[in-house]
């Protein structure tokens, strides 16, 4: 009877830690998805940032849609990346890279302007405890 119950129990455990795995996988694949933004007569570029929040979003939505020829754009919290919809006519992509880093952000390879980033919050600016990477719990 011992060994019934004790097999029964590794069973379970087993079971539980292969469900968790697959959770994780779903959630590492759902992460290296890139945000998708089409918007007709635009040109979009996809940017990969330092935002590492929702909060940042609302930052992003309280200056982007200023910065003379974005025409709408979409952040992923959880690849920490920005797709940028843009008329080709009035900005580049250097000009988009450059006006994130003005707000505090790393655009790529730009980095961010120190002053800027020193007055985002907190939650902005740090990496999630636990996280190397975009794990989608923020």
């Amino acid at each position: 009877m011992k060994k019934i119950i004790a097999i029964v129990t590794l069973s379970i455990f087993i079971f539980t830690a292969m469900a968790q795995h697959q959770c994780n996988s779903a959630a590492a694949a759902k992460c290296s998805e890139e945000p998708k933004l089409e918007v007709k007569g635009a040109e979009t570029i996809i940017i990969q940032t330092n935002a590492y929040s929702t909060k940042s979003d609302e930052i992003f939505k309280a200056n982007l849609p200023f910065t003379k020829g974005i025409k709408e754009y979409v952040y992923d919290p959880n690849s920490y990346k920005i797709a940028v919809a843009y008329d080709p006519k009035k900005t580049n992509p250097d000009a988009i890279r450059e006006a994130i880093a003005k707000i505090g952000f790393n655009a790529d390879q730009v980095k961010a302007n120190e002053q800027a980033r020193a007055k985002l919050p907190e939650e902005c600016k740090t990496m999630p405890k636990g996280c190397s990477k975009s794990c989608g719990k923020h």
